[in-house]
């Protein structure tokens, strides 16, 4: 009997251990348990590859493109040979803007925009980063995944990480969060980079509408 009471004990006291860490799974651990999986080695911080890519858009021809990206050194250059547009940045100077409508203030843009979407879920621990605590379930695609929020000054970013490993399967940001205007992506497959595990096919879509936008490709990461 008294065998068996203890068993009850530590039954009880193990369950109260798991629920208490699944109840304090926030929004920064989710982050980080979302890093711990693409991430683990902590590579993305000395990170200095070139990627290549191609796309597919609607009613397009589809484009293909390299992007060297040097983040010790915040350097970036994209390189689309068929539309002949280059850009390159190196710190906050931009060097090269060729190419119909380009411009240095793009070029920034770009490099900004290269550097964040390509560097999650690493970035969202960027100083100054807002995570909201709350963790919310959202189904995507009929899975439930858990979300985390993080307001921006001028734009509401949500991410979907897979309840069982935490990789990134979605993110989704709205210009107006009222109104529900925005765009959601979708994240399948992945590209092993050394130890990173990086969402190589990224489908686009309006958030008001469910109109298709277009799909990136990752193809391959070299030196």
């Amino acid at each position: 009997m008294m065998h068996q009471n203890n068993y009850i004990v530590c039954l009880l006291f193990f369950t109260l251990i798991f629920s208490s860490c699944e109840d304090k799974l926030d929004g920064p651990n989710l982050i980080k348990k979302s890093i711990a999986y693409h991430d683990p080695a902590g590579e993305w911080k000395n990170f200095q590859k070139t990627f290549y890519f191609r796309d597919k858009r609607p009613d397009k021809e589809g484009r293909e493109y390299n992007v060297q990206i040097n983040i010790p050194n915040s350097y970036f250059k994209y390189v689309n040979s068929g539309q002949g547009l280059v850009y390159e940045v190196s710190q906050e100077s931009c060097l090269t803007a060729i190419g119909e409508g380009a411009d240095c203030e793009r070029a920034l843009m770009m490099r900004n925009y290269y550097f964040y979407l390509w560097g999650l879920p690493m970035k969202l621990l960027d100083e100054g980063t807002l995570i909201d605590k709350e963790v919310k379930k959202e189904l995507i695609h009929d899975k439930e995944s858990f979300v985390a929020r993080i307001p921006y000054e001028k734009d509401v970013w949500y991410f979907y990480f897979d309840p069982e490993d935490f990789r990134m399967i979605a993110y989704k940001f709205y210009k107006d969060e009222k109104n529900q205007i925005g765009e959601i992506v979708y994240l399948e497959n992945e590209l092993v980079v050394g130890k990173m595990k990086i969402p190589s096919d990224r489908s686009w879509f309006r958030t008001e509408s469910n109109e298709f936008l277009g799909t990136d490709f990752l193809l391959k990461a070299g030196d």
